[in-house]
């Protein structure tokens, strides 16, 4: 990956919870950024006809439908799965394919060197490396300068070693700097390094403008010299930002980066846009915009190419007779008639509703024509459990999915703050502060997204919406516990985040999710205590509404530990009900109790957690659909109003 060397990297990192298009990347050979769709020697391979898009197509109309809105995408034909940026078997440093390659650039572009503690610029470092290697009678390629090299050293040790006879060390890598800013339009830019030196205190008139907190100014007119040459310094005794400090060799200026995490930078050029200063590692760096989709495999929706031919042949006057001869070896002639009718009309579907559809389809499966196990389309294979003890438990539904297949898709992807899918796709952004970022130069009317296909096993979990009902009405009212719903309820609602705010229409359904979620996170935890499973090779899926859905899938995907049959053997109720009376059990008792336990104010971001901690209930944020976000092991395990207060074995 890059423009003139090859790194390998696994695809889940293209694409995941924390990566996608226009996301940095940690390689062995720097800090990467990876270019918009359309930059990808990939798509351009598609797009000039080397390589044929069906080839890397993934199959999921039901999510294809959903996404072929008139505020979403309503040009999308096809997701292209990411290409797999293989090296090649005898060269690591050229990838096996040039044409299935994902492009990516050095960012952020600020280097420094550690041996010498020089600043610049990587366009000026690479100028300066040409120049040196060419003074000692070499030829400079772009190859050989990736990973960045001092040219500075390189050029010191050749002289000494020529003149002493010594041998010293040539090369000496460089090293990006840690700070970057982001803007919520979704840009990303490197601190404009060149003019610290020269930032200044706002003047009286500056400061009552009101549109700053910090006092300093950029002066993007001077330099601080003609002629800057830039140390970097970090001290040895100062570990925080007052102990790194910018020099310029040529005329004395200095200043450390004391108060850079306050500034918000107003650039040329971009009015009423403010950059903020954070580090590159940062998680307000990068959100991805992601919708994932479990495949169903029902009766088959019509595909993008005879949609596309239905089209053609209703304009040229052929009627629903014709249509159906012609396609009648793949299609009832009713799904034609309501294809014709506008049954794909655009409509929004939220992903409550969407994931109905999955959840009906487990708990429901005879209803819903489901083709069982021994079918040809073998992407959604499970098992139902048979219940005895668990429904002691409040529990309905144990099921062992023994093979399904997720498709997971990047639509745009926003910075400094997250927004959701249904916000992105119903169009609730255009009046939100945090504007998302399309994957495509193209907008929402590319023709393609990015996307990843994922193949894996897992456990989904459903519960007696009755005794969940019955359990509500009685627990709120008790005082302690309507008082930590309202608590979590009052702090999402005052939550700077759309989405946040949006989530829940009442306490009760509040409360429906809080104890889904909680116990999901119990079981991921315990599938690593007493089974050995990372956290970070698990992840959930909540079926969570205020009336229909009351259950989780907890699942891992091909290539992670466990991913081999460990998940379905815990599924069998024994194993499962061992499980479960171990996670409550452990929940009783957290390391940071009593203060985990008892906070009032909530805790976490924004408040939106009571009793969890990473002592006792929080995951990797990888695992978790929601960022760690509305838990309370209390309304699990709590001695008045638990759920589970009677089947915890103490």
């Amino acid at each position: 990956m890059g423009k003139f060397k090859y790194t390998e990297t696994q695809t889940r990192k293209i694409i995941s919870s924390y990566g996608g298009v226009e996301s940095i990347i940690e390689t062995p050979k720097g800090a990467l950024k990876i270019e918009l769709f359309e930059k990808w020697p990939f798509f351009r391979a598609i797009k000039e006809g080397k390589i044929e898009p069906l080839e890397f197509k993934v199959n999921d109309n039901r999510l294809l439908k959903r996404l072929q809105t008139q505020k979403g995408f309503p040009k999308l034909e096809e997701f292209l799965r990411v290409p797999p940026n293989q090296a090649h078997p005898h060269n690591k440093s050229i990838p096996a394919d040039f044409d299935t390659v994902v492009s990516s650039e050095y960012f952020p572009k600020w280097f420094y060197c550690n041996n010498c503690e020089r600043f610049n610029h990587l366009n000026k470092w690479w100028v300066e490396w040409k120049r040196i290697i060419q003074k000692h009678g070499g030829k400079a390629e772009m190859s050989d300068f990736i990973p960045p090299r001092c040219p500075y050293c390189y050029d010191k040790a050749k002289n000494t070693n020529k003149e002493t006879g010594t041998r010293q060390r040539f090369f000496y890598d460089l090293e990006q700097v840690r700070f970057i800013m982001t803007a919520p339009t979704g840009e990303a830019r490197d601190i404009p390094w060149e003019h610290w030196n020269k930032v200044v205190k706002k003047t009286k008139e500056q400061k009552d403008e009101g549109q700053n907190e910090d006092n300093l100014v950029f002066d993007w007119d001077n330099l601080c010299c003609d002629t800057p040459d830039f140390r970097y310094y970090k001290s040895k005794k100062f570990s925080d930002l007052a102990g790194i400090r910018i020099e310029c060799r040529s005329c004395g200026s200095r200043k450390t980066l004391s108060g850079l995490f306050g500034l918000r930078i107003k650039v040329p050029n971009k009015v009423g846009i403010y950059f903020k200063p954070v580090l590159r590692t940062s998680n307000s760096c990068y959100y991805p915009i992601l919708v994932s989709s479990i495949y169903l495999p029902t009766k088959r929706d019509i595909d993008i190419e005879d949609q596309k031919a239905i089209i053609e042949w209703k304009e040229e006057g052929e009627d629903l007779d014709f249509i159906y001869k012609a396609l009648r070896k793949k299609y009832e002639k009713g799904k034609i008639e309501k294809f014709i009718q506008g049954e794909i009309d655009g409509k929004f579907e939220p992903e409550t509703e969407y994931r109905l559809k999955e959840y009906n389809f487990i708990t429901e499966p005879n209803r819903l024509n489901y083709p069982g196990k021994n079918s040809e389309d073998n992407n959604l294979v499970f098992d139902r459990i048979a219940l005895e003890n668990l429904n002691s438990y409040g529990l309905v539904n144990l099921t062992a999915i023994k093979r399904l297949k997720i498709a997971t898709v990047q639509t745009a992807y926003t910075r400094q703050e997250p927004i959701d899918s249904d916000q992105f796709l119903s169009g609730e952004t255009l009046e939100a502060n945090i504007q998302p970022k399309y994957t495509s130069e193209d907008g929402n009317q590319t023709k393609y997204l990015p996307a990843i296909e994922s193949f894996g096993e897992g456990i989904f979990v459903a519960f007696d919406d009755r005794r969940i009902n019955e359990w509500l009405v009685k627990s709120f009212k008790n005082k302690s516990f309507s008082n930590r719903v309202k608590t979590l309820f009052d702090n999402s609602k005052i939550n700077e985040m759309l989405s946040v705010q949006k989530k829940f229409q009442s306490e009760r359904h509040l409360a429906r999710f809080v104890l889904v979620h909680t116990f999901s996170h119990l079981l991921i935890k315990e599938l690593e205590f007493l089974c050995g499973y990372p956290a970070t090779s698990l992840n959930e899926r909540l079926f969570v509404d205020e009336h229909n859905m009351l259950g989780v899938l907890i699942y891992t995907v091909a290539g992670t530990e466990g991913s081999y049959g460990g998940l379905v053997s815990q599924s069998t109720e024994q194993n499962f009900t061992r499980l479960l009376n171990s996670a409550l059990y452990r929940a009783t008792d957290c390391a940071s109790d009593p203060i985990c336990y008892n906070t009032e104010d909530g805790q976490g971001v924004g408040g939106l957690n009571m009793a969890a901690c990473y002592s006792c209930t929080l995951v990797p944020e990888n695992a978790c659909e929601e960022f760690n976000s509305f838990l309370d092991r209390s309304l699990l395990i709590d001695s008045e109003y638990g759920f589970f207060k009677s089947n915890i074995n103490t």
